[in-house]
């Protein structure tokens, strides 16, 4: 990576904590406790996303979002991974890159946060690359060795997830539309970054193994495959910013840990 991107990314890294407390507040406001502590492991960290906004340009970008989600688009915030995921089209779009763009339009977004929004959403979720992941609407209907969406979502997240590895802070599978957010903080570093993993392209990967190795145990094969995705990368699996090198390696020993493999 160039020396002018890295300095670009490292830039999206810094915190924005105004837009990201407001931004938690609103989507937790009308949550029970409950339905909150689903959504990772207890008192998972919402780490920082985002270039510098001064405070107009936070709160411009924080009303943006929320409109954008109230506006009944079924947009689906993920704060703790620093995500946004959309059911149609299905995409899973980093928060640092949409924040980075807002700040590029400066005045104009502050005069109409929720159209910034909505454009950025559009133009930088229309092609797949660095932050952004396009998913495949309907990714499995039916069953796969006994599995339907909902399980085969939870196998691949057990895989990685369960138990806890050392570094991996939260975690959240869209069975619905097809993704999986992985959180990692390395011991030392730049802090949290996610990765979202095409779970259609390792369903894919699956089918072909099965027809390779037919008489493999499910478990067995479905833990080759989720491990060979996240060791190759590729497309099908990106992170919501570069990832350092410990950041990498988290994530390769989650995958590939005893453990995880048991």
């Amino acid at each position: 990576m160039g020396g002018v991107d890295r300095m670009v990314w490292i830039a999206l890294a810094v915190s924005a904590v105004a837009v990201a407390a407001a931004l938690a507040w609103w989507l937790r406001r009308d949550r029970p406790a409950a339905g909150r502590a689903a959504r990772g492991p207890q008192n998972a960290p919402e780490h920082a996303w985002g270039p510098v906004l001064d405070p107009e340009a936070a709160i411009a970008f924080t009303e943006g979002l929320r409109a954008f989600h109230d506006e009944g688009d079924a947009v689906l915030l993920e704060l703790s991974q620093s995500a946004v995921v959309t059911p149609d089209p299905p995409r899973a779009i980093s928060l640092p890159l949409l924040a980075e763009g807002f700040a590029a339009r400066g005045e104009a977004a502050l005069h109409d946060p929720e159209g910034t929004v909505r454009e950025l959403v559009a133009g930088r979720g229309a092609a797949e690359g660095p932050g952004v992941l396009h998913l495949r609407p309907a990714w499995l209907d039916g069953m796969v060795d006994g599995m339907d969406r909902w399980h085969f979502a939870e196998a691949v997240q057990e895989i990685v997830c369960s138990p806890p590895s050392a570094g991996v802070t939260a975690w959240k599978a869209e069975e619905e539309t097809g993704v999986l957010l992985i959180t990692v903080r390395p011991s030392a570093g730049e802090g949290e970054n996610t990765v979202m993993i095409d779970l259609a392209r390792v369903l894919d990967r699956y089918r072909e193994a099965r027809e390779e190795q037919p008489g493999a145990p499910v478990d067995a094969l479905l833990r080759a495959v989720v491990s060979h995705a996240v060791v190759s990368g590729g497309p099908g699996l990106t992170w919501t910013r570069p990832p350092t090198g410990e950041q990498d390696g988290t994530l390769l020993s989650a995958a590939t840990a005893p453990s995880a493999l048991r």
